[in-house]
């Protein structure tokens, strides 16, 4: 059996024996977190996309070297300060929070600090941090002893650099995520045995959808 008919067939597995993964997005507004998915999701980038607005989710499923048959949960959340309030409710169990900055804006990456306390107060450290440095193919802003000082003041926190314009290290990123052991490190993902499931939830029903989780109610 060829390499490639092993993860077709390992991808069809059972669901019983997929490994669940729920990773968060976090980061400023136009930091590029939605074009990052969009460029791993579907490889295709828009110039002209706008930022999220509440909560977008997808899910994909992915086979390990080993063979194991992993489904990523991705939870893309909005960068302005007003939608903050909604993301307690969904980075619950999050294993991993990928932190976006922008590699030609500084202020995007002054403002890592507040987002790794936000994750820390809502999660201390049972959600691994992974920071990625985004747009990489624009002229660089961010001066790299100041990225070096953040991973040594945040010890064990994986980093890596990519562009979503141009798909640079975009299956870097993920295939680095932080997964139980390096022999599960995901090798590739079946593109045509695979669905991507994408859902939104924006504006004041974002703001209903928390209302009703805080209250027990269901709409």
């Amino acid at each position: 059996m060829s390499e490639r008919e092993r993860l077709i067939s390992s991808s069809s597995a059972s669901t019983s024996s997929t490994k669940t993964i729920k990773v968060v997005m976090m980061g400023d507004s136009c930091a590029g977190k939605s074009a990052i998915l969009e460029r791993f999701i579907s490889n295709t980038f828009d110039d002209a996309s706008t930022s999220t607005i509440g909560m977008d989710f997808f899910s994909k499923q992915f086979t390990t070297r080993s063979g194991k048959s992993i489904k990523l949960q991705v939870w893309d959340t909005a960068g302005q300060e007003r939608f903050r309030q909604l993301m307690p409710s969904y980075i619950r169990e999050a294993g991993v929070a990928i932190l976006v900055f922008d590699l030609s804006n500084e202020r995007s990456f002054a403002n890592l600090e507040s987002w790794v306390l936000f994750m820390r107060r809502q999660r201390g450290d049972k959600t691994q941090l992974v920071l990625v440095g985004n747009k990489s193919d624009n002229e660089r802003q961010v001066d790299s002893t100041a990225i070096l000082q953040f991973l040594i003041d945040h010890e064990g926190v994986p980093y890596i650099e990519t562009s979503a314009r141009t798909g640079e290290n975009l299956f870097e990123t993920i295939a680095n995520l932080p997964f139980e052991s390096e022999e599960d490190a995901v090798e590739e993902y079946v593109r045509d045995r695979t669905r991507t499931i994408r859902l939104s939830v924006s504006g004041e029903k974002a703001v209903e959808e928390e209302r009703a989780a805080k209250t027990g109610c269901s709409c």
